[in-house]
């Protein structure tokens, strides 16, 4: 990472957000092996949007002290 240049936790947020819309309309039509895997790739984009949330919070923890 490059000097000043921000981890983003929205891009994952908003990939998790529609790998969960996918997951809902898969079970919808009995998709379960689809369904299955948006939420396996829902829950490593949440997990990408809380490492960069915790990223941002040592940032600004660092810059307060």
């Amino acid at each position: 990472m490059k000097n000043g240049q921000a981890i983003d936790y929205a891009r994952p947020y908003m990939d998790a957000k529609e790998a969960l819309t996918q997951l809902h309309n898969a079970m919808l039509t009995k998709d379960y092996d689809y369904a299955i895997q948006r939420g396996i790739d829902a829950i490593a984009d949440i997990r990408i949007a809380i490492a960069a949330i915790r990223h941002e919070k040592e940032v600004i923890d660092a810059i307060r002290q």
